[in-house]
């Protein structure tokens, strides 16, 4: 299995993971010494002490390698969500809330595999490696016996572990619908209750938990068979150790007390070592499955559909949605000015603008754009997470406080408690919808881009308001691409140019 990390950072686990199993091991050493002058009532002054100092490096370099092995994990696994996140490519806001639900889901189980299996494993093979190497100059007929042994351990859970991925993941989608079920019953529970389906909705939820009941067992099993056969394997290791060094010093009596003390001290570490291999990887395996079930959600390629240009055009562009809703596009449009695009309802035209921001990838071809410096400004009410300061560009509050006061919201935003800096959180906009659409534009304006992408920009306005807005796109205009999707005829009278979209084509109208 791949682990996911660069050279140097496999470098460093090894090397970590070195010191403090060669801090244990020196540990057991001066154990075994301190143990054999009792025995032999020899006198070691100085054993206790090096003994605490062996231990006290282990407890140093295990704490090391703990909090760098977390540190770099939560990293690579943040990246790697971000990157899942980034190339999600969703359809609608049902298919994106149940896409989220279930990515959430598949990257927590994924999360152990760098978090544990990984640095686990590198720690594993390190100590497996250096017992072995001490063994074979301390008694080299225990570290035969190891050798030997020590294949059926790995040997057992590849196989139960390839088996435990498979079944992982043929039952990832039943935990998926689990999860959506249980989403969709907490978003509806007013609608439950008004519509009396309690009945309906327990049994749902019953049939839910048995059939969670059983994936789960089923999967279990196998970690339960791979338990049980470990420790049959791990006693009959240790075993054949312990006989052979008790026929050597009581019988043939050709080895210290040391030496028998210090290999069975060494065995037992040698043979957990293995059981944690063994159960990592069936963990690991498991937690792959997940990332292939990630993996699957990924439909939009590291590639950029969008390239540099003089203008803003489609080169034989096929958008989706799944159905086709613009076949093998080209056209191109105006340096500067306002292109007005209509249509009815549903033919596709939020989902073009999506695409020549970057958020819906064509089926095929390619988007030109004159610049990368876009702002979009979209028909829906959506704020939240941030402050009214961060959302309109965090920059100078004067500018801000001027435009505030053209758009007629300074009294609006500066009459809150916290003013500017108020804190929008779960869509708690203390604004009006006709203010939201205002501060969408104030935030164009102060923020001042090459290209404005308008979805249904006067939506929601008076017709004092409208005006208002349309005389600063009015003046946009005159400096930047503006390309806004309208309903309205009076907007219409603004643009310098006006598209129809219709039957999967955009037909230039004047």
């Amino acid at each position: 299995m791949k682990l996911e990390l660069t050279k140097k950072q496999t470098l460093i686990y090894t090397l970590i993971s070195v010191l403090a199993t060669g801090s244990y091991l020196l540990f057991g050493h001066y154990i075994s010494i301190f143990l054999d002058a009792l025995v032999i009532n020899s006198k070691h002054s100085n054993t206790i002490v090096h003994m605490a100092i062996a231990f006290i490096l282990f407890m140093i370099f295990d704490f090391i390698y703990k909090i760098y092995t977390g540190r770099v994990s939560t990293n690579i696994v943040s990246n790697y969500g971000q990157m899942i996140i980034g190339d999600i490519h969703v359809r609608s806001a049902q298919e994106s809330e149940r896409t989220m639900n279930r990515l959430f889901v598949h990257l927590d189980k994924y999360r152990p595999y760098l978090t544990q299996f990984v640095p686990t494993i590198i720690n594993t093979v390190v100590k497996v490696v250096m017992i072995i190497a001490v063994l074979i100059y301390v008694d080299w007929i225990a570290a035969l016996i190891l050798i030997f042994s020590a294949p059926f351990i790995p040997l057992f859970y590849i196989l139960v572990g390839l088996r435990t991925q498979d079944e992982a993941k043929e039952k990832a989608d039943e935990f998926d619908d689990m999860g959506t079920l249980f989403l969709n019953l907490i978003r509806g529970k007013k609608t439950i209750h008004y519509t009396e389906s309690e009945v309906a909705v327990e049994k749902a939820l019953d049939k839910s938990n048995r059939q969670f009941l059983k994936t789960t067992m089923e999967i279990l099993k196998y970690a339960f068979q791979s338990t049980m056969m470990l420790e049959f394997i791990t006693i009959l290791g240790i075993g054949l150790v312990a006989l052979e060094v008790g026929l050597r010093i009581i019988i043939f009596k050709d080895i210290s007390f040391y030496t028998a003390f210090y290999v069975l001290f060494l065995s037992p570490l040698f043979y957990s070592g293995l059981k944690v291999m063994g159960t990592e990887f069936h963990n690991g395996k498991t937690a792959l499955a997940h990332k292939e079930k990630l993996e699957e959600y990924v439909s939009v390629s590291h590639e950029e559909y969008r390239e540099k240009g003089d203008r803003l055009a489609l080169n034989d562009v096929t958008i989706t949605v799944p159905r086709v809703i613009l076949d093998d596009e080209n056209i191109e449009f105006r340096e500067k000015g306002l292109v007005a695009i209509t249509g009815q309802s549903g033919v596709g035209k939020s989902t073009l603008l999506r695409s020549i921001l970057g958020l819906h990838r064509p089926e095929k071809g390619t988007i030109t754009v004159p610049s990368f410096n876009m702002d979009y400004i979209s028909d829906t009410l959506y704020l939240s997470d941030t402050t009214l300061y961060e959302f309109l560009g965090s920059g100078d509050e004067k500018v801000m406080k001027s435009v505030l006061q053209e758009l007629g919201l300074y009294f609006s935003i500066y009459n809150l408690e916290n003013g500017i800096h108020t804190y929008i959180k779960n869509n708690n906009v203390p604004l009006s919808g006709g203010e939201i659409v205002r501060l969408k534009l104030a935030r164009v304006l102060i923020r001042r881009p090459d290209v404005i992408l308008m979805d249904e920009p006067t939506e929601f306005l008076d017709s004092r308001t409208e005006a208002l807005v349309l005389e600063k796109l009015n003046e946009l205009k005159q400096d930047t691409l503006i390309v806004a999707v309208v309903h309205r005829r009076q907007l219409l009278s603004y643009s310098d140019a006006h598209y129809e979209y219709k039957d999967n084509e955009i037909r230039r109208v004047r």
